[in-house]
């Protein structure tokens, strides 16, 4: 997952804002009167002139909204602006004041962070009792105290996605880089506001963090055990990709009917909790009995569910998140804000899925798959994998591979430049990137983080169990490899440092999933085909990708629209929009392709939604990127295709698109290649 080193996201959590401790939790009124605000504008225009008429307006009203009682009075305010209001000739070398010392003051305290935070961040690092305390002790950096954030806001002022987008194509890169700089206060918190359901949230990501399954330890409805080996999977992540090694497996489709089965449960709550708490249970899901072993029998036990708890915290995260809405004047949502974060709006991202969902390239698709499983679809096959290159290998030689040649994270890191010159990339930049990553071992899942200084190392996590590391973390792996590739390629040849970043995740997830996409080529695998017919694959690979996340993505933004037009929902009343919103979803667009098959709930499942990121439409975006960059940049030009790209920046997702490929974020190039594909298995015999 995506979680490079922002501004915008580092200042949310290193800034400690100063409001009144009176103020807290209600909405802000401006105390600054508007003939103040006057004063200030007439002064300064008679002092400079009307060529900053649009700098003094729109500087003097964002501080005049961010102006609290705490700062001064009216005529503190009026004295303030009067008195730092940057003339033209000023207006660079402060600037570029401001950027030499963010960069370090955020970079050291980004470094900071994360050496404290190591032994609760990492499976490799004991955790001492004294590192509480440091986590508790760790350095901040209040941006208003000293009223530094209120003089970038007088003379950097913020502009709306819409004024971006007007005049962005215009703005030169030094202006860009001063408009990023006026997004990083346009808001301002109190230092002591508690988000509403704080330690709920915590100790729900908590459960869900260690959300386990033994999967040896379930039965088909005859009794019999296909997982005959012990198997623990995390859900999601485990049980998709588990679910996806199974097509290659013996005796794979029985394996993932128990996968099926189990998500209906974890969706509906009706998983037993001594189950997963027990390892000594065992679990019939389709009768949903419960046996614990008893004197070497197995005796059924009395279940009780889970019920609303996976609601209960989706709840929770609503209440979190929503709570600071109260600090915008504008009442401002986090839905809106997302989007605005991603310089994307929720239409036109709601509108890119929902067409490619309704695309007849999907049902071919679809009949497609059907065919080469010799099967009609089951919900579970939106995670077939038979088109990826990893299907053409079996799992088990994937996983002895990857668990033998990186036991530990230490070597892979040392592996990285060989993967990646196994990639394409010329040895000094494979060796180049390789020498700024480190690889850390976490409990699930992965993340990465860009280097928080220009010329720094870049962290991508994956798990490492006692095996070594598996294929499905393998995969993972690689997926952050490519989010380092971009943040190493972003601060090492960025011009002006705040912009080091894409302007959309959506970006970062498309370079992270092309890399990916070449895990086999990583390991040094590879299948006798030409060129197009690789591309070919890749098109059906992603397209078959964009069906699952497509669906995922649709039911986030439809329940958080639900949980803002019901913001007194009970965990009960949630839990039944959300099956409800996931089978309409699923009925409307999925159930003709999966042959009939109605009212299911898997695209409710993703750990990203239950815990309210409201992120998952930033991989349907990266995956439409990820084939623009594969048709512009392959054969041959990826490593120089992606530095040139990554040099645009913090921009726009449009401006970032059209300086790597050309073209805006389309689906054209995509699905166009894979009619071409489906047409192309249509003319082979069968």
């Amino acid at each position: 997952m995506h979680s490079l080193f922002r501004y915008l996201a580092c200042l949310a959590i290193i800034v400690v804002t100063g409001c009144s401790n009176e103020d807290s939790g209600k909405s802000k009124k401006q105390i600054i009167k508007d003939e103040s605000i006057r004063v200030v504008q007439d002064q300064i225009t008679k002092k400079l002139g009307q060529q900053n008429h649009e700098q003094i307006i729109k500087g003097t009203n964002q501080l005049a909204r961010n102006w609290r009682a705490s700062d001064g009075t009216n005529k503190d305010y009026e004295q303030f602006c009067i008195g730092n209001f940057l003339a033209p000739s000023e207006l660079r070398p402060n600037f570029q004041r401001i950027m030499k010392n963010l960069e370090i003051q955020n970079g050291y305290l980004s470094k900071i962070r994360y050496t404290i935070n190591e032994s609760e961040s990492f499976t490799d690092v004991k955790e001492e009792k004294v590192d509480l305390f440091f986590r508790k002790s760790i350095p901040e950096a209040n941006m208003f105290k000293g009223k530094l954030a209120h003089f970038i806001q007088l003379n950097f002022p913020f502009y709306t996605l819409d004024e971006k987008r007007k005049n962005g194509k215009n703005w030169d890169r030094e202006k860009w880089a001063m408009v990023r700089l006026g997004d990083l206060y346009a808001k301002r918190e109190d230092p002591d506001f508690k988000p509403d359901a704080s330690d709920e949230v915590k100790a729900f990501e908590k459960y869900i963090g260690k959300y386990f399954f033994r999967m040896d330890h379930i039965s088909l409805a005859d009794g019999t055990y296909p997982f005959d080996k012990p198997l623990t999977l995390h859900s999601h992540f485990g049980l998709r990709d588990n679910l996806k090694e199974e097509y290659t497996r013996p005796g794979g489709l029985a394996r993932q009917e128990i996968t099926g089965k189990l998500i209906e449960h974890i969706t509906a709550g009706t998983v037993p909790v001594d189950f997963i708490q027990d390892t000594t249970t065992r679990w019939n899901p389709w009768t949903n009995q419960l046996f614990r072993a008893d004197s070497g029998k197995l005796k059924e036990v009395e279940i009780k569910t889970e019920g609303t708890k996976r609601y209960a915290g989706l709840l929770a995260e609503f209440m979190k998140k929503s709570s600071p809405d109260r600090f915008f004047p504008d009442r401002s949502t986090y839905p809106k804000r997302t989007f605005d974060n991603a310089n994307l709006t929720s239409e036109e991202v709601e509108g890119l899925i929902r067409n490619f969902l309704s695309d007849p390239v999907v049902a071919e698709a679809g009949k497609l798959i059907s065919a080469r499983l010799g099967r009609p679809l089951q919900p579970f096959d939106i995670w077939y994998s038979g088109f990826q290159e990893q299907s053409g290998f079996p799992a088990g030689l994937l996983d002895s591979l990857t668990r033998s040649k990186y036991p530990d994270p230490v070597s892979l890191q040392k592996d990285l430049p060989f993967i990646l010159g196994r990639m394409g990339f010329r040895e000094s930049e494979a060796a180049y990137i390789g020498k700024h990553a480190i690889v850390r071992p976490i409990v699930s899942g992965g993340y990465s983080d860009q280097p928080p200084l220009r010329g720094d190392t870049a962290l991508m996590t994956t798990v490492f169990n006692r095996h070594g590391l598996d294929f499905k973390a393998f995969r993972i792996a690689m997926h952050e490899l490519g989010h380092v590739v971009c943040g190493v390629y972003t601060t090492k040849n960025i011009d002006h440092y705040i912009l080091a970043d894409v302007p959309t995740s959506g970006i970062t997830e498309g370079i992270a999933e092309l890399l990916a996409f070449k895990n086999t080529e990583g390991l040094g695998l590879t299948q006798q085909r030409s060129f197009e017919e690789q591309k070919e694959m890749l098109s059906l690979a992603a397209l078959w990708y964009l069906v699952d996340i497509g669906g995922q993505s649709l039911t986030e933004i439809e329940t958080w629209k639900w949980m803002y037009l019901h913001p007194e929902a009970t965990a009960a009343e949630l839990q039944n929009a959300v099956l409800h919103i996931s089978g309409e979803i699923w009925n409307k667009y999925y159930a003709s392709v999966f042959g009939g098959i109605k009212d299911q709930h898997i695209l409710s499942l993703y750990n990203h939604f239950i815990t309210g990121s409201l992120y998952l439409f930033n991989y349907f975006i990266g995956d439409v990127v990820m084939f623009q960059l594969y048709d512009a940049f392959m054969p041959g030009n990826l490593e120089d295709g992606l530095k040139n790209a990554c040099c645009e920046g913090q921009t726009l997702p449009e401006l970032w698109m059209l300086h790597a490929v050309g073209e805006k974020i389309s689906l054209k190039p995509l699905m166009g290649t894979a009619q071409k594909a489906i047409n192309n298995f249509k003319m082979k015999p069968s």
